[in-house]
């Protein structure tokens, strides 16, 4: 049984990016034969600072542990997205990219900052009629399309899919 450490950008007070992922693992893979252990990164610049937190998180699990990143494009020409990507490939995390962030893959919209957890909730509560429309969550290439992501592409190398 796999244990998904996800590292969020978002804060905990808010959890809003917990919510769109929490949902699409709910949708797209049904029942709990995983665990779930959300570290929550407050933002972007602080995704590459939690090692402490991962590395008790691997600890203290009591399944096989992954480790996936999420993080938002922003700015396609970022120096802060080459270095996460580098961050991951040298300590064997798994990167899921939203393009341009969170908000646009799953709501086609930038969302104030103050709105963020309101939207995840209204989404959550849709998310059965949105999900079957939704085409872009699975993404090869997500830095080159604004919109899109690789979650389901990453999940899917650890997870089986009861809907799809």
């Amino acid at each position: 049984m796999k244990e998904l450490i996800l590292i969020l950008e978002t804060r905990p007070s808010n959890r809003s990016d917990y919510m769109y992922v929490k949902s699409t693992l709910d949708y797209y893979y049904g029942s709990r034969s995983y665990g779930i252990t959300p570290i929550y990164a407050k933002s972007k610049s602080q995704l590459m600072d939690q090692e402490s937190r991962i590395k008790k998180a691997i600890k203290e699990s009591k399944r096989f542990p992954v480790v996936i990143l999420f993080a938002d494009v922003d700015n396609k020409e970022e120096k802060l997205n080459e270095n996460i990507a580098k961050y991951c490939k040298e300590n064997d995390y798994d990167l899921v990219w939203m393009n341009l962030n969170i908000e646009d893959v799953y709501l086609g919209k930038m969302v104030e900052t103050k709105s963020k957890a309101k939207e995840a909730f209204k989404f959550q509560l849709k998310k059965d009629s949105i999900f079957p429309t939704m085409h872009n969550l699975s993404e090869e290439e997500p830095l080159k399309h604004k919109g899109t992501s690789n979650i389901l592409k990453i999940l899917d190398k650890y997870l089986t899919r009861s809907n799809t």
